[in-house]
């Protein structure tokens, strides 16, 4: 299940400039809903593919963006894209499970949220260790920006 919102204050506005692409010798690919597999995921990586936390370039239903959270087998499966136009995608293929006295939509979007923060800080840290400042940088800061926008 992937769910599509719209467009939180501080997540509205296009990236300033799209996430780098790949200088760390990083050769993991990522795809989300089925959609073309791409390269440029820094984080944990099993046989080329994304497998654990991580973000990395990507190209969902809406358009190209940046993927922050966590993959599995080179699959997107719980995080946030956020769109190069402005906006973002909650990426969630295994929804929360229902509890009594629990809001199952907002308890999913907790976790997906709380994916793209570790995701994203994973991302920067790959970069720093491989030398790459700038890299590194950009995913501290869409760290910020993800805590920044996400739904109360």
């Amino acid at each position: 299940m992937v769910c599509k919102l719209l467009v939180p204050a501080l997540l509205a506005l296009p990236l300033a400039a799209a996430a780098p692409e790949p200088a760390t010798g990083v050769k993991c690919r990522i795809a989300v809903d089925g959609g073309p597999v791409m390269g440029g995921w820094a984080g944990a990586c099993r046989a080329g593919l994304a497998d654990g936390l991580g973000a990395g370039r990507v190209r969902d239903q809406l358009g190209p963006g940046v993927f922050a959270g966590r993959a599995k087998a080179g699959q997107a499966t719980y995080g946030i894209v956020v769109l190069d136009e402005g906006g973002f995608t909650m990426v969630a293929t295994t929804p929360e499970p229902e509890r009594p006295y629990i809001d199952q939509a907002a308890d999913t979007s907790g976790h997906a949220f709380q994916n793209s923060f570790a995701g994203a800080a994973a991302a920067a840290a790959a970069h720093r260790r491989a030398g790459n400042a700038a890299s590194a940088r950009y995913y501290r800061q869409l760290r910020v920006r993800l805590i920044a926008g996400q739904p109360e």
